[in-house]
């Protein structure tokens, strides 16, 4: 949780050009209220002329009129605009949300698989210093003729193939950390300590059908297609050819001296557009085809939606069982470690053999399969449009599908048991 803060406070560049949108769609709505307040306008203008009764000495003039207006009544042209800009102010911060929730993701993926990648390189450390003593004891035994070039090139083979394994999971060690450090803004330490904990017991079962339902009412993607869509059906319905009526008041003054000049004038103008050539009957044409469009993409992400809640209760469920196997897997891993460690100390073997090697790789699995049970936790808050943080929260889906806060037990496969049950060293048969 406290990496996802720093990725909240430093990373809002990974995700500037939503936030962006967010201003322009505001901008769009104090446009559109902009059409509701009066306006003041003043006109003025200078001029020089040559006026042509002959008795008329002035030749020049400067005359300057002031004006306000104060739209009264438009038929709901200028409503249906605001609605529609604030519908399109929602759609931005909802692709915010999204924006933001991915990138945080990626952060937490970065983090799991950072830990993951400091246990394999050590273990491909160990398995490239293992190859170059092989091959160094190869050569030894090519010098007293008990092997032949064949084998020292087989080795030497072996040895630069575990040095480019070595290499290449360095570089994506490196990747992972330059990327990280950029969505935190700080530097990571030089070796990673205290990874996650796996987790102890399994998530709770849900109604994967009224799971579904709720990410199709929550998740943002969905809430910012039908925003748009409300956005496009208000506009649509803004187009009209009916009149809009204001107010206006103005005064004026001129320095020539003539009778026809109003000095002041209030009153009410109605503007009615009678023939406009066809063209807002082909703008609501165009915006009815746009939500036909918007429409159609909304089903279709409903669809998708389905399957993926579907697949991320899934997914959860099969990591989690990721999880037991790595944990039986790493504690075969540690235990056959210590056996080789009691038999080198008793010099009963010359060496730890690929125990140490597969004891780091164990422990980099489990590493992984926390990572990957925790993404998936972290995923489901996204498909709901909460902070991927909440995912990581005890209960948070069990409250969310209002069934309280209490976990799932233990893992208990189908047939048979399992690892880190009661009877996981039992026989479970009967011995006649």
């Amino acid at each position: 949780l406290e990496l996802l803060a720093l990725i909240d406070a430093n990373g809002k560049y990974a995700f500037a050009a939503a936030a962006a949108d967010i201003d322009i769609a505001r901008a769009r709505l104090e446009e559109a209220n902009s059409a509701l307040y009066p306006s003041l306008s003043l006109d003025a203008t200078g001029q020089r002329y040559q006026s042509t009764p002959k008795y008329r000495e002035d030749n020049a003039e400067v005359y300057g009129t002031l004006e306000v207006v104060q739209p009264i009544y438009d038929f709901g042209q200028s409503g249906a605009e605001i609605a529609a800009a604030d519908s399109e102010v929602a759609a931005a911060q909802q692709a915010l949300v999204t924006a933001r929730n991915t990138v945080l993701l990626e952060g937490l993926a970065l983090f799991f698989e950072l830990h993951a990648s400091e246990l394999q390189l050590r273990a491909y450390n160990e398995i490239h210093a293992s190859a170059y003593v092989r091959w160094d004891r190869i050569k030894e035994q090519m010098g007293l003729g008990r092997a032949s070039p064949v084998d020292v090139a087989k080795a030497l083979a072996l040895v630069e193939k575990t040095r480019l394994n070595y290499y290449r999971e360095r570089s994506r060690n490196f990747t992972y950390r330059i990327r990280l450090e950029e969505l935190i803004g700080d530097t990571l330490p030089v070796e990673l300590i205290s990874p996650p904990r796996p987790p102890e017991k399994a998530p709770p079962e849900v109604d994967r059908e009224e799971f579904s339902r709720i990410v199709a009412a929550r998740n943002p993607e969905m809430l910012a297609l039908m925003k748009q869509t409300e956005a496009t059906q208000a506009r649509r319905g803004a187009i009209s050819s009916l009149p809009s009526v204001e107010a206006f008041g103005n005064v004026g003054h001129s320095s020539r001296d003539m009778r026809g000049r109003n000095e002041y004038a209030v009153g009410a103008r109605l503007s009615w557009p009678l023939f406009d050539g066809g063209i807002k009957g082909a703008q609501r044409n165009r915006l009815a085809a746009q939500e036909s469009r918007l429409n159609a993409r909304v089903e279709i992400k409903r669809r998708q939606l389905r399957l993926k809640a579907y697949q991320t209760l899934m997914e959860r469920d099969d990591s989690f069982q990721r999880v037991i196997a790595a944990k039986a897997g790493q504690e075969y891993a540690s235990k056959n470690l210590l056996r080789r460690q009691q038999l080198y100390s008793q010099e009963r073997v010359t060496d730890l053999g690929r125990a140490m090697i597969d004891n780091s790789q164990a422990e980099a699995e489990l590493i992984r399969a926390t990572g990957a049970f925790l993404l998936e936790q972290a995923r489901i808050a996204m498909l709901l449009g909460d902070h991927p943080g909440k995912g990581l929260e005890p209960g948070f889906l069990a409250s969310i599908m209002g069934t309280g806060e209490e976990l799932g037990g233990g893992y208990v496969p189908k047939d048979g048991s399992g690892f880190g049950q009661e009877d996981q060293d039992k026989v479970n048969r009967n011995i006649e």
